[in-house]
């Protein structure tokens, strides 16, 4: 957990636990569990377990887009921000195992509460 960041925590849709950290007006990290993983040939390697983080900024209408982490394993998180105290968005995960084979998550849609 990042010192001073505000976790949201919530599920995936497909009932897998994820954590977004705010800090003021920022999205400053993410951590998530994505059940299926699959890579070109080699087929499907999850669960995989991503921790990012990095910083997005939250626009006027609750809005972000958070893209962190090595080319080899990139989190991309959009969502809005809500002042019921939730937030909601989605989440992929994009990269390459150790053969080089490409690997990509579904779109994942999430939902998250302070």
């Amino acid at each position: 957990m990042l010192a001073d960041a505000v976790p949201y925590t919530g599920h995936t849709i497909d009932g897998r636990r994820l954590t977004v950290q705010v800090r003021g007006r920022a999205v400053v990290g993410v951590t998530a569990t994505v059940a299926h993983y699959p890579c070109d040939t080699f087929g499907d390697v999850g669960p995989l377990r991503v921790r990012e983080t990095g910083r997005a900024a939250i626009g006027r209408d609750g809005s972000f887009r958070l893209t962190a982490g090595e080319p080899a394993q990139r989190v991309t998180l959009t969502g809005r921000l809500r002042r019921t105290g939730t937030v909601a968005g989605t989440l992929r995960v994009q990269g390459t195992i150790a053969t080089g084979q490409r690997c990509a998550s579904a779109t994942l849609r999430y939902t998250a509460r302070r």
